[in-house]
């Protein structure tokens, strides 16, 4: 890297994906780009745009791009970007959304099951996804994992959850807990209009505290398996407020 790395204000991120979901989004953030020659052709349009705003690019070996970017998952495509502005909830809130969907993540950690909702909360429209700790939605495994998703999915940071919640509430949000052991099914929830369903890491779930705060649920099945993987649970969760919710909005559009 020709240029000192600033942590506070700039990060790396890779993979095909995530690199060409943040030239769509804001490509004004790249700083520098690091690819093989391999990927010359695959991301002429990338490369194109560096060179007319005089933005350095380089062509490096996969060996280099293995210890640039510490991984082996890189595929073959690093940037060097400013980190994105942040918006707390509180600022989210004052806007008023008359229809709003958030996510929140109480003990998940993994940026690999980060990631992965983070894919699904995009493909879904989820408005903010709602984590203790807000660089965990910013490390460069979860972006990867996001193919692309990162970026249309806004990262909210709460370090005291039930705060969070009430305040939440407040705001006229239905809070959906979720749990394997719940009594009521997914599938006879009626979604409101501005809805924060909540996870939490597979071994031990959302806390007793969290889960009495709001309305606990289960993806029924064969019970064949303790509980599916939080990434996969939140997909099935999304899907099924989009069929309620989304596409009973979309479809008069198109009678």
């Amino acid at each position: 890297m020709s240029k000192k790395f600033n942590p506070k204000t700039e990060t790396k991120i890779y993979g095909e994906n995530a690199c060409l979901g943040l030239f769509k989004k804001r490509p004004e953030d790249i700083i520098q780009l690091f690819l093989t020659k391999e990927k010359l052709k695959t991301l002429s349009a990338l490369t194109k745009y560096c060179a007319q705003k005089k933005i350095a690019y380089h062509i490096v070996t996969r060996e280099e791009l293995d210890q640039l970017t510490k991984a082996t998952h890189h595929e073959d495509v690093c940037m060097l970007i400013r980190k994105s502005a942040t918006r707390s909830l509180e600022a989210y809130l004052q806007t008023k959304p008359a229809q709003s969907l958030l996510m929140a993540l109480e003990n998940v950690s993994n940026p690999h099951n980060v990631g992965a909702i983070m894919r699904s909360a995009a493909h879904f429209g989820v408005n903010g996804l709602i984590l203790p700790d807000a660089k965990i939605g910013a490390t460069a495994a979860a972006v990867r994992t996001s193919e692309g998703g990162a970026e249309s999915v806004e990262i909210y940071e709460s370090q005291d959850f039930k705060k969070m919640i009430m305040l939440l509430k407040k705001n006229g949000y239905q809070i959906i807990t979720t749990s394997s052991h719940a009594k009521k099914s997914l599938y006879e929830l009626k979604w409101d209009k501005k809805v924060v369903i909540l996870f939490g890491e597979e071994a031990t779930g959302i806390s007793k505290e969290i889960l009495s705060l709001g309305e606990t649920i289960k993806i029924p099945g064969t019970n064949n398996v303790e509980s599916l993987n939080v990434s996969v649970a939140a997909a099935v969760i999304l899907s099924d407020y989009y069929q309620k919710v989304k596409i009973n909005e979309i479809a008069p559009r198109f009678k």
